[in-house]
């Protein structure tokens, strides 16, 4: 007798194909019609896509077979260093690890032929990488409510918000730390139905979030107190189960930046004390701000009324307090994301955020769930507008992320509006 599915199966396995065909779209469409969508043009993804070919063809992480290709596409590359007479990432590479057998595969194809081809296979990677957090954060979601409620803030992860626009274009840091955050959040949902043994996997996801991107360690903090408090019996073990990214991070440290303690780029990041300015910029700026970009997460003050003040679930206060936290560290930074689109620098808090609108989502039902629907919808056209380049053009015109009149998503839509009308009168 063949096993079946069930409907939660039936709906994750659609969920991933969908985010994978989508994800990938822009690769296809270049490959097979013609060249349009660019490359993520930021540094930041430089040297997580480069590492994983050095260590496949020459058996370590320098980048040192990259020289020349830095200097002459980079005045000032900051997403290198040199350490010891050698080339190094300044950025953490876990993206680019998770990317070994993309590149493995681009390389006994012939795919890699050029540099540049290492952009496309890092494209590739990150929307497999991404797709597999949306299946990842679904079952969280899963977790914690209905199957028809998953799917709608599942939907509203995958493509209402930077999780498109920026995870699965290119292997940022971002792009593991929501694959690992939405595992560790599932495991930690699980662990309201099924007790404290089930939560114990979330350290490890935790640690390897942070690893990936450092600034997840107040996320990590904040849902380890959750642990401490509601699954004292399971702290240990969590706490060890933590243990082996860290060490493998601070080998690599010691053998690649110089020092176990050496992270990247951490010398070039400064945090003061969190402006009021940056707050309103992460979160309202017309071309940064989250709560522009997917606005469905302003239902996340109602998610957290009715889920931990009314029903007393508090996983949810947990979430609201790591979001936060994240976006007071980012406020500290004082970067709306530089030369990018749409609410970059809080994809981190993408995943809790999701999770913590679902008990407003709950009572939202009839035409008001069809409002919804329309309003997430809106949300994945305006993340859309920003596959073409990431923002170069936005930014290279002089425009300001503070110009309401002349938004991201604005000059974007008008720009393809002007490049249709070319197009038809040609």
């Amino acid at each position: 007798m063949k096993p079946t599915l069930t409907s939660t199966q039936r709906a994750a396995l659609v969920l991933f194909i969908i985010a994978l065909v989508i994800y990938t779209f822009p690769l296809v469409y270049n490959a097979l019609v013609t060249p349009f969508f660019n490359p993520v043009p930021s540094q930041d993804v430089v040297s997580a896509s480069l590492a994983p070919v050095s260590l496949l063809t020459r058996g370590n992480f320098y980048l040192d077979q990259y020289r020349r290709f830095v200097a002459n596409n980079y005045s000032e590359p900051n997403f290198v260093a040199e350490v010891n007479g050698h080339m190094v990432a300044r950025t953490t590479v876990v993206s680019g690890v998770l990317a070994l057998p993309f590149m493995g595969a681009g390389l006994g194809t012939g795919w890699l032929a050029r540099t540049a081809n290492v952009f496309d296979i890092a494209k590739l990677a990150a929307a497999v990488l991404t797709a597999l957090a949306v299946l990842a954060f679904f079952f969280a979601a899963r977790e914690l409510t209905d199957t028809a409620t998953s799917i709608l803030v599942a939907v509203a992860f995958a493509f209402g918000s930077s999780v498109w626009a920026t995870a699965s274009q290119g292997l940022w840091q971002h792009t593991p730390s929501v694959l690992f955050q939405s595992i560790a959040l599932w495991f930690l949902a699980r662990g309201l139905r099924r007790g404290a043994r089930a939560v114990i996997p979330a350290g490890l996801f935790l640690s390897l979030a942070t690893i990936a991107r450092p600034p997840v360690a107040v996320t990590a903090f904040v849902l380890t107190l959750f642990v401490l408090r509601h699954f004292r019996a399971a702290l240990i073990p969590f706490g060890l189960a933590a243990l082996p990214p860290l060490a493998l991070a601070l080998i690599y440290n010691a053998a690649v930046n110089g020092s176990p303690f050496v992270f990247g780029y951490q010398d070039q990041v400064s945090f003061g004390f969190p402006q009021w300015e940056a707050f309103q910029g992460l979160l309202f700026s017309p071309s940064r701000g989250l709560f522009v970009f997917s606005p469905f997460l302003l239902l996340a003050p109602i998610g957290l009324w009715f889920g931990w003040l009314r029903e007393r679930q508090h996983l949810y206060a947990y979430l609201a307090i790591a979001f936060i936290a994240y976006l007071t560290i980012m406020a500290a930074w004082g970067s709306l994301g530089g030369w990018a689109y749409g609410s970059r620098m809080l994809t981190d808090t993408l995943p809790v955020m999701c999770l913590l609108i679902i008990p407003a989502v709950e009572r939202i039902r009839g035409r008001g769930r069809a409002a919804l629907w329309v309003v997430v919808l809106f949300a994945a056209f305006a993340q859309m507008l920003g596959l073409w380049d990431y923002g170069v053009r936005f930014h290279a015109a002089g425009n300001s992320v503070w110009s309401i009149e002349n938004n991201e998503p604005w000059f974007y839509l008008k720009l393809y509006i002007e490049m249709a009308q070319a197009f038809f009168a040609s």
